[in-house]
């Protein structure tokens, strides 16, 4: 799988308030605008130069610490170091003729994400199940976390229906419903701002990050307790899934030897939320990526040990720029006078 960046040094010192006025219904990013609009900036110049150097391998790699770790349960691609990453992706540099598209990208004070669209991309000669090469090609959701303008850690993630053509772990068998379960479970619980249904997705040892916001929580009680800070404690929540990815164990299925190989690892959610009081409506847009099974790195190399319970492990939010630029000026989200 890609590791798309190009180096930037994304360094920030992360201010103590952002100078909201405080009336805002959503919460205001601890980040100053100037800082965030720097985020945005960058973001888009990275991805930018990094699509201009494919398959430009060696060129493409620069920009990977030595030590770089990441995931990619769904294809088992998950390599120790960069020479490892850089082997495989001297393999898929021959797979077919195609070009990378940046559709949407997100921010955290230490990294991006990026909705992407590998257009032609279909890759026949590796086994999968479908004829190709495909014009519309396939959709990844992709992570970024940066140390010293290099990227450390890169997680990617499939887009469902590509999962379900290809005939990829869960989603082969019967469509994956865990993913739709997983989903409104979460949805349902932290629209209610009910803080024993939130605990009640997590493991006890789970960590909860949004950098942006300043919001971090270890333990599934600590994290149910940021009910009402996470969207703000009044006025009517609803929370607008746009779009969906996933992880599974592997592309493989179930068998007796390996009972999880292909079930649900983890659930990415692109999300709008928004609160509405008074005539005054507020939208922050994020993903939010949930890792339902414990992550854990040996000699350099990614694992994911799925939670039987399929609990989440692991949560890190990454906000659409343009949103926390409106909250760091307005003091809460877009806001506009309702009817």
């Amino acid at each position: 799988m890609s590791r798309m960046m190009t180096g930037l040094v994304l360094v920030l010192l992360i201010a103590a308030c952002s100078g909201s006025d405080g009336g805002g219904l959503l919460p205001s990013p601890v980040v100053p605008a100037e800082e965030v609009r720097q985020l945005s900036v960058e973001a888009d110049a990275f991805a930018e130069r990094h699509m201009a150097v494919w398959p430009d391998v060696d060129a493409y790699a620069s920009v990977y610490a030595e030590d770089l770790t990441g995931a990619d349960p769904s294809g088992r691609d998950s390599d120790g170091g960069k020479q490892a990453w850089l082997n495989m992706w001297r393999t898929w540099e021959r797979l077919t003729d195609y070009t990378i598209e940046v559709n949407d990208t997100f921010i955290s004070t230490d990294g991006a994400a990026y909705i992407q669209l590998w257009r032609g991309l279909w890759p026949t000669d590796v086994g999968y199940p479908v004829e190709g090469p495909r014009a519309d090609g396939m959709s990844y959701f992709e992570t970024f976390v940066f140390e010293d303008g290099l990227v450390v850690e890169s997680d990617v993630w499939w887009y469902p229906k590509d999962n379900e053509r290809a005939g990829f772990g869960c989603f082969a068998i019967d469509g994956c419903p865990a993913l739709q379960q997983a989903v409104n479970r979460y949805v349902a619980a932290w629209t209610a701002r009910d803080a024993d249904a939130i605990a009640a997705l997590y493991a006890d040892e789970a960590h909860f990050t949004d950098s942006l916001l300043g919001l971090e929580a270890a333990g599934a009680v600590s994290i149910g307790d940021l009910a009402d800070d996470r969207f703000g404690s009044a006025g009517e929540l609803s929370i607008e899934v746009v779009d969906l990815f996933s992880w599974t164990d592997g592309y493989g299925q179930p068998s007796e030897n390996d009972p999880y190989h292909g079930k649900l690892l983890g659930v990415t959610i692109h999300y709008r939320a928004t609160v509405s009081d008074e005539g005054v409506v507020q939208t922050q847009e994020a993903v939010t990526t949930l890792e339902m099974g414990n992550r854990y790195v040996r000699d350099l190399y990614t694992y994911v040990d799925l939670d039987p319970a399929g609990l989440i492990h692991r949560e890190t939010v990454y906000h659409e720029p343009t949103s926390l630029l409106s909250a760091a000026t307005a003091g809460g989200g877009r806001a506009e006078e309702g009817t």
